[in-house]
């Protein structure tokens, strides 16, 4: 069961319930009175717990669990030896997402009463929403607008200028500048939005700083993850699509662009004025060189360094980044060549 210090508790089903929850059936509907309270992995779970089964190789897993009941495919389902004993089944066509169904009912996000604390600065000339919470330490500065329902966590600072849209989530230590953020939109801590993109150029006395006059406009439902930085633009501005998820630790440089719907997992760095297009993901620390296109759907494999355009639904690997065959081609003959070498004397 998950911690009830930290996660919420929904009410109880019993495993008919549950089945019709999800669109599932059971496998024994002599189960359904069954209570299930909670959601664990297969090797955790206890009698008021329902798990999921994703591949037979962890069959054995499941007759020695303890779980309540299992989700499991019809597929699976079939595989399952005839008369060995396990947890009750229920089966259904995409577990995973039934899973994620049950879990957010039994341990709903807790929605604490809107309250502002009386450590929070907010400006004469900022703005407030009905239902805000704003923790201890928060500012917010002057001109800013903060939608309804929006939860600001302690020590943020919504900038000068700022729109927030509703129900957005702000968690500790975030900071926002020079932004259009819309609604339902998640900043983890630690998060930076809006600060200076990075833009020199060369003179007579050294680097000299090009103003950045632009803005991070931030689409509905997008999520960034903990001491994750968003560049505002030097002239453009930098655009975040709908319901694109960020991890942690992603620098995306000053004018880019990135698709709804994109998936950019930690440590990617995007220099200035890349293009993402819709559905495109990026694997773990992924490089990719100013002013590229990544296309629509495209997916780069992690620690890929993109020197060039990436076409729409391609998948690139590699550095340099080229088609995932040919670098697989590439090192595979790489390989044998090194074990064809002599040893060095």
């Amino acid at each position: 069961m998950p911690d009830p210090r930290f996660y919420s508790q929904g009410p109880a089903l019993t495993l008919a319930e549950v089945a019709a929850f999800c669109g599932g059936t059971l496998a024994d509907p002599e189960a359904g009175a069954r209570q299930i309270a909670s959601v664990a992995p297969l090797a955790l779970a206890g009698p008021e717990c329902i798990s999921f089964l994703v591949d037979m190789t962890i069959q054995a897993h499941w007759a020695l669990s303890n779980a309540g009941a299992c989700l499991i495919t019809p597929k699976l389902a079939e595989q399952v030896s005839a008369g060995q004993v396990g947890p009750p089944l229920v089966i259904c066509p995409n577990t995973k997402a039934a899973y994620i169904q049950l879990a957010q009912h039994f341990h709903p996000e807790a929605e604490p009463a809107p309250t502002i604390s009386p450590a929070a600065h907010v400006d004469p000339l900022a703005s407030l929403g009905p239902g805000c919470s704003l923790g201890p330490g928060v500012v917010i500065e002057a001109g800013a607008q903060i939608g309804a329902g929006c939860r600001v966590g302690a020590h943020s600072v919504v900038g000068r200028g700022v729109v927030l849209g509703d129900q957005c989530r702000l968690a500790a230590h975030v900071t926002v500048s020079h932004a259009i953020i819309g609604n339902h939109v998640i900043l983890h801590s630690g998060v930076r939005i809006g600060q200076d993109g990075f833009g020199y150029h060369p003179g007579p006395a050294g680097l000299v700083r090009i103003p950045q006059l632009g803005r991070v406009i931030i689409r509905d439902e997008v999520e960034i993850g903990a001491n994750s930085t968003i560049d505002r633009g030097a002239g453009d501005d930098t655009v975040i699509g709908r319901g694109t998820k960020i991890d942690n630790l992603v620098q995306i440089g000053h004018n880019c662009r990135i698709g709804a719907h994109c998936v950019i997992v930690s440590q990617v760095g995007l220099s200035g004025s890349v293009t993402v297009g819709d559905g495109a993901m990026l694997g773990g620390k992924v490089g990719v060189a100013d002013h590229l296109t990544i296309g629509k759907g495209a997916r780069v494999a992690a620690k890929a360094g993109v020197m060039r355009d990436v076409p729409d639904g391609a998948v690139h690997g590699g550095f340099p980044a080229r088609d995932i065959r040919e670098w697989h081609r590439t090192t595979a003959l790489e390989l044998r060549a090194s074990r064809k070498r002599p040893p060095m004397s």
